[in-house]
């Protein structure tokens, strides 16, 4: 009996295995690709580090590592989509809130209200695109 129930769970444990990848996601440009996410000493301190990685004057790209959570915000000019990388983290919304885990994608347009919640252990890290691009400046505060 003992053989049988490991031999069954055997292709169990494979499906699971092969499910769950050690390899983290790559970001990947035309003129390079991103295998890795290598943080900072003072990145990793940080409540909320970003990381610019493109800029044109259409759009924007960085990397977003989210320990804490944000103050509820808006872009007035700015729409963001978010892919998340790694870790889980809840979005909200002004009337709603939306649990995210990696591989999800989600589009915020201007003038929405949002924050974002870190729910995992250590941190969510994220790709953002900003449509135009960002210059640090469009983030109003929620009153």
């Amino acid at each position: 009996m003992r053989i049988i129930l490991k031999i069954s769970a055997m292709p169990l444990l494979l499906l699971l295995a092969a499910c769950h990848s050690s390899n983290p996601a790559k970001l990947v440009y035309s003129d390079k690709v991103i295998q890795q996410i290598e943080w900072s000493e003072v990145e990793l301190k940080r409540d909320i580090a970003i990381r610019h990685l493109y800029r044109s004057s259409d759009a924007s790209t960085h990397l977003i590592r989210l320990k804490g959570n944000e103050r509820p915000h808006y872009h007035d000019h700015h729409d963001l989509s978010v892919t998340v990388i790694s870790g889980k983290s809840i979005i909200h919304f002004k009337d709603h809130e939306v649990s995210l885990a990696p591989g999800d994608v989600l589009f915020i347009s201007k003038e929405t209200l949002h924050w974002a919640e870190n729910v995992t252990p250590g941190a969510s890290v994220v790709f953002a695109v900003f449509s135009p691009a960002f210059d640090g400046k469009d983030k109003r505060k929620a009153e």
